[in-house]
């Protein structure tokens, strides 16, 4: 090879060496993965309720029967705000609104000169607040009745719920025993003469499930003072049974539930002034949790 054929295939070495020469010793660039946010957990809604419709052979309120003898058709909604959850003294706090009305046929009332009535026999309706501590739940609630029908006054209520969870200690056997009071604040609710009545009663509501059916035994207990009923005292027991059935409905379409059962009702003399009544109940219904 010529000198001059050297000297030309070293500048073409150099050439084509050089774009590799300047990378030499250089790490190639890492290319950042995309990261990857976790999906946000989504958060219990605080704000849940119900509504349904249940249809009775005969409306008993508080062991007085109201209706006599004739299919009420009595349907209700209630929302619930969780206001409070905590690990204080104060578990949980709910606020609470709730609509329940009855129709039924209007010749069954009890009441004299009503057949002409119209069949809206009454509408309730009812803000409250649940306060959790512990094992103990204080329900108080506001009661507004009024008849749309005119065949009784509008009149109002408080009342006072203490329910306790004995699951923990009873499991499958627990009797969930609660104690009510209802102080009439405006005309009458119960059958006595006088206002300002006192409502006393004493509940347990023991029960079994089974995959989607739970069945439970509400037994209660009520008592009048300050002239709740005709005479102060044993008014009446209500003792019954309820089968409820989980429909196979995706959750995301809420919590269905279809109901039947039986009330047993025995209402002393003392309390409406009449002969001691015994009466069953029959009771269906449908119901949706969301």
């Amino acid at each position: 090879m010529t000198q001059k054929s050297a000297a030309k295939f070293v500048a073409i070495a150099a050439l084509v060496a050089m774009p590799t020469l300047s990378w030499a010793g250089t790490a190639p660039k890492q290319i950042k993965p995309i990261k990857q946010s976790a999906p946000e957990k989504l958060q219990e809604s605080a704000i849940s309720g119900d509504l349904g419709m249940n249809v009775v052979t005969s409306y008993y309120s508080r062991g007085i029967l109201q209706t006599n003898h004739s299919p009420s058709f009595q349907p209700y909604a209630d929302i619930y705000f969780k206001a409070y959850e905590g690990d204080g003294a104060l578990n949980k706090a709910v606020l609470n609104i709730s609509v329940w009305d009855s129709f039924t046929n209007p010749a069954t009332f009890t009441s004299k000169g009503l057949k002409n009535r119209a069949a809206w026999y009454e509408s309730d309706f009812t803000p409250g607040i649940a306060l959790t501590f512990g094992k103990l739940t204080l329900t108080e609630s506001y009661f507004l009745y009024s008849y749309p029908n005119d065949s009784l006054g509008t009149s109002s209520a408080l009342n006072s719920k203490l329910a306790f969870d004995d699951s923990d200690l009873l499991g499958a056997f627990a009797l969930h025993p609660a104690v009510t009071h209802l102080r009439e604040l405006s005309n009458k609710t119960g059958a006595g003469a006088s206002k300002g009545g006192n409502y006393w009663e004493g509940s347990i509501a023991p029960g079994i499930s089974a995959g989607p059916v739970a069945v439970t035994f509400p037994i209660a207990l009520g008592f009048g003072s300050n002239k709740f009923y005709i005479k102060d005292g044993y008014a009446y027991t209500s003792a019954g049974v309820n089968v409820a059935y989980t429909l196979p409905v995706s959750k995301s379409y809420g919590t269905w539930t279809v109901n039947a059962g039986g009330t047993y009702y025995n209402t002393s003399k003392a309390a409406t002034g009449n002969a001691s009544d015994n009466d069953v109940v029959g009771s269906v219904g449908m119901a949706v949790a969301f």
